[in-house]
């Protein structure tokens, strides 16, 4: 993605809780958090190959020296 949205110049998802019942009745819990990568965002040659810098699972940012640096586990609660 050429310029997405970003958080101190990194990557995020933002992770929810959704409930559908089946008479199509919906429900979200108003407790949240999102995942952070480690390194900001570019889209340098060399940064392509750099999970960390674009990946934001927690089990592929472990990996790496920065991981937890900004954030407890890269991760933000709202």
């Amino acid at each position: 993605m050429e310029s997405p949205m970003l958080i101190s110049q990194r990557k995020f998802d933002i992770r929810v809780w959704v409930l559908f019942t089946m008479d199509a009745r919906v429900y979200l819990f108003k407790e949240g958090y999102l995942r952070l990568t480690s390194v900001p965002y570019n889209l340098t040659q060399e940064s392509i190959a750099r999970p960390e810098c674009h990946l934001t699972n927690n089990a592929v940012q472990k990996n790496f020296g920065d991981y937890g640096k900004f954030e407890n586990g890269n991760q933000l609660s709202f």
